[in-house]
């Protein structure tokens, strides 16, 4: 008769994890899992930063396509700017949180002495902080169309401004 002799193998206590070694792995992950979702969290802050630089940017759009519409005399005109052209917030505005629009309306190029027209909306309200009745008898304007909100990170203030040129009659009569 064969005896057949089994060695005892040591592979279980070779082959399992220690109760160290699965702790870090479990460590490890929940690093993993914590920097997956920092970094998701900034990824959403830029999102939400580009998406609030998209809406400046058209509402200054919106307000320039609005301008082609006025005369020469409304768009010299700060009770005009007040009353017409910021009576309501724009489209793209109204999504920035605490948007304000200011326009400048001043003499071009630049004279000395010469008062620019401003009006600016926050708020929901329209108010006028300078006129200049004379601005109409100019051959050009400058005009200054600015944006500002508190955006992404930490309610910072944010800005986003255009300037347009407009020679009397060039836009409409």
């Amino acid at each position: 008769m064969h005896v057949i002799r089994r060695e005892t193998s040591h592979a279980f206590a070779n082959g399992g994890f220690t109760l160290v070694e699965t702790t870090l792995a479990i460590a490890m992950l929940g690093l993993f899992i914590a920097m997956l979702m920092v970094m998701n969290s900034n990824i959403l802050g830029l999102l939400r930063n580009s998406k609030d630089n998209v809406a400046a940017s058209q509402a200054l759009q919106e307000r320039v396509e609005q301008m082609r519409i006025a005369n020469w005399l409304q768009i010299t005109d700060a009770t005009y700017l007040s009353g017409t052209l910021f009576a309501a917030p724009g489209d793209s505005a109204a999504t920035l949180p605490s948007a304000a629009e200011k326009i400048t309306v001043s003499a071009y190029p630049p004279k000395a002495g010469s008062i620019p027209a401003q009006v600016v909306r926050s708020n929901g309200t329209t108010q006028i902080l300078k006129s200049n009745d004379a601005l109409k008898d100019e051959g050009m304007v400058r005009v200054d169309l600015e944006v500002t909100w508190t955006g992404f990170p930490k309610n910072r203030p944010r800005l986003r401004a255009t300037t347009a040129i407009i020679a009397k009659g060039g836009i409409t009569k």
